[in-house]
């Protein structure tokens, strides 16, 4: 009598980011949340997403993600509001 085996797989990966930028504070202000939040610009988020930074541009003007301009003229955008990876 012939038996036969399967043997099921399964692999998980996990990734972790670290942004750091000196001279810039860790946390800003998201209007939209309401509470000081991780901000990122919209080149790392297209790096974490692995998007273009093109889509990430798309997202703030029709408003999909929570963004802010800082006086400076640096844009960022909230970590929370990023669709999950």
């Amino acid at each position: 009598m012939l038996i036969k085996r399967r043997t099921r797989v399964v692999v998980e990966t996990r990734q972790v980011w670290a942004i750091s930028r000196q001279g810039m504070p860790d946390r800003y202000w998201c209007s939209a949340c309401a509470r000081e939040v991780r901000m990122i610009t919209p080149e790392e988020a297209a790096t974490i997403l692995r998007l273009s930074p093109r889509i990430i541009y798309s997202w703030i003007e029709a408003a999909k993600v929570h963004y802010t301009e800082q006086p400076e003229g640096l844009l960022l955008v909230c970590l929370d509001s990023l669709p999950a990876n």
